[in-house]
């Protein structure tokens, strides 16, 4: 009975703290230079017409919110995790940061430099392969693969990336389940 009470308390607890959605789980808080950011929603990034599912998406941010103008141009930290469900070549990827970098922001060409530098770490992923961007007030920190690459530095670099999901977004689905929509 003991054994069986200690079971229901560690799934009620590890529910508590993650959050899934078709299988794929996140936590629903992870703590970017000491401050904890919550997790404000999760979205499914489809490609093609078929709608083929490539990697489910999550947004941590200080405060849930539905409204993107909240945490787009402040200093707060903010966080996008992609769980990859299926093989994607690195050139893909980075061509879709790129040209969601040219649909998100006009001034995209000043961009160029620190978007190459971003994009050069950037590599094959298999499925179950995570991409973690974090967005400070100093730039931008990225993880592929549980590898962390040198931050890339530059406030306006960080907003115009993060507008990648949110200004003109090539799937709005994603978008609305970053927001909790």
């Amino acid at each position: 009975m003991r054994k069986l009470v200690g079971l229901i308390l560690l799934v009620i607890s590890f529910n508590l703290t993650a959050a899934t959605l078709d299988d794929v789980t996140f936590a629903d808080k992870v703590n970017v230079e000491g401050k904890d950011l919550v997790l404000n929603g999760i979205g499914i990034r489809k490609a093609t017409i078929l709608k083929i599912k490539v990697y489910y998406g999550a947004l941590f941010v200080e405060g849930k919110t539905k409204d993107p103008n909240a945490f787009l141009a402040t200093a707060a930290p903010k966080q996008i995790v992609m769980h990859f469900v299926r093989d994607v070549e690195a050139k893909k990827l980075q061509d879709a940061f790129t040209e969601g970098m040219e649909a998100a922001n006009k001034n995209h060409a000043s961009f160029k430099a620190q978007l190459d530098k971003f994009n050069s770490n950037i590599v094959n992923v298999v499925k179950n392969d995570l991409i973690i961007i974090t967005f400070t007030n100093d730039g931008v920190s990225l993880n592929v693969k549980g590898r962390q690459a040198e931050k890339i530095t530059g406030t306006e670099f960080a907003h115009a990336l993060l507008n990648i999901w949110f200004i003109n977004p090539r799937d709005e689905n994603l978008r609305n389940g970053l927001l909790g929509l």
